[in-house]
């Protein structure tokens, strides 16, 4: 897929994940508007050996009206709140389809952490990062991330020259290069604006590794953490209240959607080269990758940031697994 066509697709992402807001507020005026959407979920659920669930569950197979509570039993335990239900059953699984109204009363949320980026093999993770801010905190981290992808991409466009992938690829992997330092800079004075001083990225000397490591790092910092990292700056470019902080992302979002096109062209190389059980690896990487991002807890950041949480950060998830990450893209 190539840089344009990918960032349109990242671009729909988030246009279709945007709540729509009642109200006049601009984003960034600092007015609160008030949001209201309709969340919508379906999933499976396998029948377990529990007593007291099958009984309501035959129970619900006799009587209909006894169905709402069964289904509202199971969304309860996947961790979603109240509203409509429906279940169906087959012999050992039930579907639930739920729906529920979800009011905020900013359309800006207050929490989350770094957009991730690629991450060089060796990264030694700071023991602490200084900043008398949420705000200064958070762009001290997402400086330090940006200043740790340099090295990666050199090491990267390094490694694809060892292995013979053609030349194009290398050229753009330190042109990505290139864009970190602008990044790095860019969040260092963001983050120093905000009281935040970010640490130094230190970065152990890699090894030589194998086609196959560096395909499963390649899916999981690029394909995954990198167009995760443009898609998250994409919304910020959009609900940040701070208009430099938007400008910022929004410089931010277009090179690393170019980034992620240049790990899934990396991607798609390297599947040529690997065999069936390599490529199933890879793949597991990636699937295991996506079921990381919004695993822990997050520090709570200001709402100037635009990060998305709650729903709208399961929802971009969701509209990115379905449209780039099921099966990948090579």
């Amino acid at each position: 897929m190539q840089f344009r066509e990918l960032r349109r697709v990242l671009q729909s992402i988030v246009l279709a994940t945007l709540p729509a807001c009642v109200g006049t507020a601009l984003p960034g005026s600092g007015d609160d508007t008030e949001c209201e959407r309709t969340v919508s979920h379906e999933f499976d659920v396998d029948l377990p050996s529990d007593p007291p669930l099958d009984l309501r569950v035959e129970s619900c197979r006799m009587d209909a009206d006894v169905c709402k509570a069964v289904c509202d039993l199971l969304v309860s335990r996947a961790g979603f709140p109240g509203g409509t239900c429906v279940v169906t059953f087959s012999a050992d699984s039930a579907h639930a389809a739920t729906s529920y109204t979800e009011r905020i009363d900013s359309p800006y949320c207050n929490q989350g952490s770094a957009s991730e980026g690629r991450r060089p093999a060796g990264l030694v993770q700071p023991r602490c990062i200084e900043a008398s801010s949420a705000i200064g905190a958070w762009l001290a981290e997402a400086a330090w991330l940006e200043a740790a992808s340099i090295p990666a991409f050199i090491y990267l466009a390094r490694e694809l020259d060892m292995h013979g992938a053609p030349r194009g690829l290398a050229r753009l992997a330190l042109a990505a290069a290139r864009d970190e330092i602008r990044h790095a800079r860019m969040m260092n004075a963001m983050a120093a604006r905000f009281g935040g001083k970010p640490p130094m990225a230190n970065v152990d000397a890699p090894k030589p590794r194998s086609l196959e490591d560096m395909a499963i790092e390649n899916a999981v910092e690029g394909c995954v953490r990198e167009t995760w990292g443009a898609i998250v700056a994409m919304w910020q470019a959009e609900r940040a209240r701070d208009r430099e902080l938007r400008a910022a992302f929004r410089s931010i979002s277009k090179d690393e959607a170019r980034h992620s096109a240049l790990a899934w062209a990396v991607d798609s190389w390297l599947s040529t080269r690997l065999d069936a059980a390599a490529q199933k690896r890879v793949a597991d990487a990636r699937h295991h990758a996506v079921r990381e991002l919004f695993e822990g807890e997050h520090s709570e950041v200001h709402a100037m940031l635009g990060l998305p949480i709650g729903a709208d950060a399961r929802a971009l998830v969701s509209r990115a697994e379905q449209t780039l990450w099921q099966g990948g893209l090579s």
